[in-house]
């Protein structure tokens, strides 16, 4: 007589094998995905702790562009004082724990003012603005678009015009008058951008009142000003501004040959003042608006920095006006 059969079990095994396999898979699933996300949290920590560092970087040296500018004692400001030392200007990097940073402070004053052309009553920056642009050899259609963009109301309501600007990815539509930085024209329709990197250097925005410093002044932003003197005559006068500074608006006048403004002002009061002359309450020979151009590197990461500082009177300590910071 032959035994009963067992049944058997190979079914129920490979069942539990595969459940197992199963379990296995989905486990190191779990442990990869908490593996990722783990790390993803730590690059996420690591990246704002080199952004918190690029931010302290660049603090460090807006506050050393601070110090030099309050420590700054002098009357006037002119390209190689005080504060326009090599490390100020960045020419060395100034080493940190992981990194370096380095920047420069601009005198914002010895540029042309693009904000007077926002005073149609100005004839006299509207002069200077168009022998400026005729020096770099720009169109006068450049000048145009710049004017129609600063006056008040805008560029015009036409609908050609602001079809133009609705264009724009995003689009916009400007209400004219002053504004805050000279980048601002970059968005100009029509304004070619070669044109606007050659006028960039010599322009900046500031308030409307603001005078032009004679001792930090571009010689194209001179030549602009002082249409009258050859070429021999500006050379000489920006040779001896650079041996020695104009102590004065009335020395830098008598230099110019423009004493006949110093006999202006005296009779002022006698008549109605001409729009176009130049007269000593357009100029000074310090300043009081600056800007720092700052960079930060930390192994891979870098930032940079753009800020505006507004000093009320020499050895003041500066107002942090507005700043932008960039991280590529």
């Amino acid at each position: 007589m032959r035994p009963p059969c067992r049944p058997s079990d190979t079914g129920n095994g490979g069942f539990v094998l595969v459940n197992a396999l199963v379990i296995v898979a989905a486990l190191a699933m779990l442990a990869t995905l908490l593996l990722v996300r783990a790390e993803g949290g730590r690059a996420r920590l690591q990246a704002g702790l080199e952004a918190d560092q690029l931010t302290l970087a660049l603090d460090a040296f807006e506050a050393l562009a601070l110090t030099r500018l309050a420590r700054d004692t002098t009357p006037t400001d002119y390209p190689g004082d005080s504060w326009d030392s090599p490390a100020a200007e960045g020419a060395t990097p100034l080493p940190l724990a992981r990194g370096t940073v380095t920047g420069r402070i601009s005198d914002l004053q010895g540029r042309f003012n693009i904000n007077w052309l926002s005073d149609p009553g100005n004839q006299l920056a509207a002069d200077t603005f168009d022998r400026l642009l005729r020096q770099l050899a720009l169109p006068a259609q450049t000048a145009e678009a710049i004017r129609r963009f600063l006056r008040p109301g805008g560029p015009g309501n036409s609908p050609q015009e602001r079809a133009r600007w609705r264009r724009l990815d995003p689009p916009q539509d400007p209400v004219g008058g002053p504004v805050l930085s000279a980048d601002q024209l970059s968005g100009i329709p029509g304004l070619p951008a070669r044109s606007y990197d050659r006028l960039r250097p010599l322009i900046t925005a500031l308030p409307g009142s603001t005078r032009l410093n004679v001792n930090s002044a571009p010689p194209e932003v001179l030549a602009a000003l002082l249409p009258h003197l050859p070429p021999a005559a500006l050379a000489r006068l920006i040779t001896a501004r650079r041996q020695q500074p104009f102590a004065s608006v009335e020395a830098f006048l008598i230099a110019a040959r423009l004493e006949a403004a110093l006999a202006d002002e005296e009779e002022a009061d006698e008549g109605e003042e001409d729009p176009a002359r130049l007269t000593p309450d357009h100029l000074s020979v310090s300043s009081a608006w600056f800007r720092t151009d700052s960079e930060a590197r930390l192994e891979r990461f870098s930032a940079r920095r753009t800020a505006v500082l507004f000093r009320a009177a020499s050895g003041q300590r500066p107002e942090l006006i507005w700043q932008v910071t960039t991280r590529p």
